[in-house]
């Protein structure tokens, strides 16, 4: 169970977050986080694992979430990834299994058939020897992916993962998403475009500060819901 009350975060003069609760079992379902800009929506994903200081309480199977930060995997926004750094593709997508693995252990078969396979999954076995700084926004987003999937977690938490990437990469990434589902996992996903959610969510947050909606996705669009979230700022 991922289990959060009384969520608040303050940065600077603003309170970002107030009052956030709701509670997730640990099971196969995609949720939307979406809401307005500046609705805390990026806020609340970087409180879960500690990078934002909040008050209150935030639980993964009953123990803090930032004791728990092997079992969740994050994505960041793509503007926060150091594209000059001298390292490639494949060497990318295998640092994500070092929490499993270790930094100085030898790589293993089991290791190496699962980068093979999300390789070739998100289409990108061509561009294993590329630096960061030569792939497009899309086919960055589909390496960070799959970096994040060498790692198995319960729970995955991704922050706007199909901002300025091209149709096939999305399509690609939507699909590994779906397959993590299918294993079980949960998967918490930032993101702003309410034509999609729909078809990619099961659930959904509406945040604007406080947690205005928490529940099926084709209810969030309605206008009601929407008009509250979008029109009415907490206080």
């Amino acid at each position: 169970m991922l289990e959060v009350e009384d969520l608040n975060l303050r940065l600077g003069n603003k309170h970002v977050l107030q009052h956030i609760n709701f509670s997730i079992p640990l099971k196969g379902e995609i949720i939307g986080i979406m809401g307005p800009n500046g609705a805390g929506k990026s806020s609340l994903i970087k409180s879960l694992i500690g990078e934002f200081k909040a008050t209150g309480r935030t639980q993964l199977r009953h123990k803090s979430t930032t004791s728990q930060l092997k079992q969740i995997t994050y994505i960041p926004q793509k503007a926060h990834i150091d594209i000059d750094f001298p390292i490639n593709v494949e060497e990318v997508i295998i640092s994500g299994a070092y929490q499993d693995i270790g930094w100085f252990k030898w790589i293993t078969p089991k290791v190496k058939a699962k980068l093979e396979l999300l390789l070739e999954d998100l289409e990108i076995s061509s561009l294993r020897k590329r630096q960061l700084s030569q792939l497009s926004g899309g086919q960055m987003q589909r390496v960070l992916i799959a970096r994040a999937l060498m790692s198995d977690s319960a729970l995955y938490l991704l922050d706007e993962p199909f901002v300025g990437i091209d149709f096939l990469s999305e399509q690609l990434i939507i699909k590994k998403i779906r397959q993590l589902k299918l294993e079980n996992k949960l998967v918490l996903i930032v993101h702003h475009d309410f034509s999609k959610a729909g078809d990619y969510f099961d659930r959904i947050m509406l945040l604007n500060k406080r947690l205005r909606y928490f529940g099926p996705s084709d209810k969030a669009t309605d206008p009601e819901i929407l008009n509250d979230i979008f029109l009415n700022q907490a206080g």
